[in-house]
């Protein structure tokens, strides 16, 4: 079997250019280079841009806060309690019971019974089905004022009238409690407007906080012999 050899010619055309293609290499590899380099400064750039940009941020942040009026420790302390009123860690029968006969004295709407539902009721929200009486004067006081004036958060999802009772009212309503855990190595921002609607719920539900030392929890509800 015979060799094929490459023509002379191929040979003389390399030898000719040899210098050109070993340009082309150098250049193609200088090219290479200069991209490699080019992209890694890219990259840094970018990435102090980043470290840069956070920084900026971080200062406007420190910046807004020094100036934004914050609120006395005696203050912040109130606006807990209140929130802590309004809804709970854990639920309390006789608070809810005491929250209606709050806003019975408070609207002249007569709650005469009640009942949970617990099918839907959860973890953090307990279905109430109140049924009260009274006339239209004492029934839209109270649906102006049960969200926040028996110092409970409550929401109602369904009202009925008895067309056999005058003046019988049936209403659901739901109470809310919630288990927060704080993590106090965490970041808190001020939000200045956030206080102040705090303030004006507490002026409007006409909110009273007393700090004698140390926290006294009210068990003065009233007793009844089977509330449910």
């Amino acid at each position: 079997m015979s060799k094929k050899r490459v023509k002379p010619y191929i040979f003389q055309l390399v030898k000719k250019n040899v210098l050109y293609i070993a340009t082309n290499v150098i250049l193609i590899i200088l090219i290479g280079v200069v991209l490699k380099i080019g992209i890694d400064k890219n990259l840094s750039m970018k990435q102090k841009n980043l470290v840069l940009t956070a920084e900026v941020q971080e200062l406007q942040t420190k910046y807004d806060l020094l100036n934004t009026k914050v609120p006395s420790s005696e203050v912040l302390e109130e606006n807990i309690h209140f929130l802590n009123s309004l809804i709970p860690n854990s639920e309390d029968y006789f608070s809810i019971i005491y929250s209606l006969d709050k806003l019975s004295q408070k609207t002249g709407f007569i709650v005469t019974s009640y009942t949970i539902d617990m099918n839907k009721s959860t973890s953090t929200k307990l279905r109430l089905s109140i049924t009260g009486s009274g006339d239209t004067t004492t029934f839209m006081n109270f649906l102006e004022k049960y969200n926040y004036f028996g110092d409970r958060l409550i929401t109602s999802d369904k009202i009925e009238l008895n067309p056999q009772i005058s003046g019988e009212i049936k209403i659901d309503l739901s109470f809310y409690n919630k288990k927060n855990t704080l993590d106090y190595g965490s970041k808190f921002d001020v939000d200045e407007k956030t206080i102040e609607e705090i303030t004006k719920l507490k002026e409007k539900v006409e909110y009273s906080y007393k700090d004698s030392g140390e926290e006294v929890v009210d068990t003065s509800y009233p007793r009844k012999s089977n509330p449910f």
